[in-house]
């Protein structure tokens, strides 16, 4: 089978793109694979040579095209692809109001952002648009409004990265395929797995209680939140060390934090790593932070690497990094007024009982080298492709015909009826509504 993946790979911000270069021994050794990127050129030349790397006009003939979906502009291009290419939509978060916004207001064309969030929410979609735009959404109102329906809908099938996602998926689009695919994780190399020599190799005190928040720190991460508790923590364990390991976004402002918390040389923030030394820094943790809030349906994949490591983790509850797990595999922290409280009691009930943190580490281990091998997970994907491929001719048919009238009046008119559905709680349209409207819109009957 010929399959075109279409997502970044390293060295790409996102951190996709590090897992699906992770991913691509198994798949090439099961499908005939060509991964489409903006720059070839760009592509970490250890990454290219796995696989063949081709540009979006280079893209060869093939039986199902693959888009790989996060939330951010470096998935862009995959996304504009996916709608007018359709093929089988990975969907990293279920929320896309970032992606959708950069592609349309980022783009020049604001109405377009309004637009789509109507036709994915009603007129309450378009309010919101309309106070985003004006930079009043803050960080709460886009994750409530995932923006995600017209790339659904020009989908073939649905994979999703979490069983949350895919329920969703499948009460938007009752009769599509849609199939859970947990994202893999890769046992720690045996170089970087050791605590005490990843803590000489990192330069960490070999008797700190080591506290890691590690990947891309932003701040939906809560890291105000996990200094300030931290800080607490240091006045009866001197020794306690928060090390955020890995880039940050821009204007965050960690030193600050750290500075009016009072942490100072217990903040160490380390910048963009290479992979060996991410797996260290696990190494060295005796404790992982994962919190995010809001959340956008995603799974962490350095989590999973937390956990394989053996560590125990934090996580925010109410997220799928909580409700992906059984009990007892993470530690879940309500967000808000008292979340500092309650994450700083357990970092010092954590760091009070060396055995209890081994225990959780080693049942989290355990778990999730059994669920989330890479080899087994994608054989289930290429399986699944197999099956939905020959579906796409139909469907593509399908799809252009519903697309007919976009740009039209009586498109136009169609998207009216279509938001005011929306809030009546029905997500489809029957096929007679565009012949009922054509005589209103002044075009011919289809």
């Amino acid at each position: 089978m010929r399959v075109a993946l279409w997502s970044p790979l390293p060295p790409s911000p996102s951190g996709i793109a590090d897992h699906v270069a992770e991913s691509l021994p198994h798949l090439v050794s099961r499908c005939d694979l060509a991964v489409v990127v903006e720059d070839p050129a760009g592509v970490a030349p250890e990454v290219a040579r796995l696989v063949r790397v081709v540009a979006p006009d280079a893209v060869p003939p093939v039986d199902v095209d693959v888009y790989e979906i996060g939330n951010s502009p470096a998935h862009g291009y995959a996304y504009r692809a996916a709608l007018a290419r359709p093929g089988v939509t990975v969907l990293h978060e279920w929320v896309l109001h970032d992606l959708v916004l950069h592609e349309t207001a980022g783009r020049g064309n604001p109405a377009g952002y309004v637009l789509e969030m109507r036709r994915s929410h009603g007129e309450a979609g378009a309010f919101v648009a309309r106070q985003v735009l004006r930079g009043l959404g803050g960080e709460i109102l886009p994750a409530l409004f995932a923006s995600n329906d017209r790339l659904l809908e020009s989908s073939l099938a649905i994979v999703c990265t979490t069983g949350s996602s895919a329920r969703r998926a499948a009460r938007r689009l009752p009769g599509r395929p849609v199939l859970h695919v947990p994202l893999h994780v890769l046992a720690p190399s045996p170089a970087a797995a050791d605590r005490d020599e990843a803590r000489r190799a990192l330069g960490l005190p070999a008797d700190a209680l080591v506290v890691t928040a590690p990947g891309l720190a932003t701040r939906a991460k809560q890291l105000d939140v996990a200094i300030r508790a931290v800080a607490r923590v240091r006045r009866e364990h001197p020794s306690t060390r928060l090390v955020v390991a890995g880039p940050r976004e821009e204007g965050l402002p960690l030193e600050e934090w750290g500075a009016t918390a009072g942490l100072d040389d217990g903040l160490v923030v380390t910048g963009r790593l290479a992979m060996a030394d991410l797996e260290r820094h696990l190494a060295a943790a005796d404790l992982v932070l994962a919190l995010r809030f809001p959340a956008r349906g995603e799974m962490s994949a350095v989590l999973l690497r937390a956990l394989a490591a053996g560590r125990p983790a934090l996580v925010t509850a109410g997220t799928p990094t909580a409700h992906e797990f059984p009990e007892g595999v993470v530690i879940p922290v309500d967000p808000g007024a008292r979340e500092e409280a309650e994450l700083a009691a357990w970092i010092d009930a954590l760091a009070r009982r060396p055995d209890l943190r081994a225990a959780i580490g080693r049942g989290a281990a355990a778990f999730v080298r059994e669920r989330h091998d890479p080899g087994a997970l994608a054989a289930r994907l290429v399986a699944f492709l197999a099956e939905v491929a020959p579906g796409r001719p139909a469907f593509a048919a399908r799809l252009a015909a519903a697309r007919a009238h976009e740009g039209t009046r009586l498109g136009d008119f169609l998207e009216d009826v279509r938001s005011a559905a929306r809030d009546l709680g029905i997500l489809e349209l029957g096929s007679d509504v565009a012949e009922l409207l054509a005589p209103l819109s002044g075009t011919p009957r289809p």
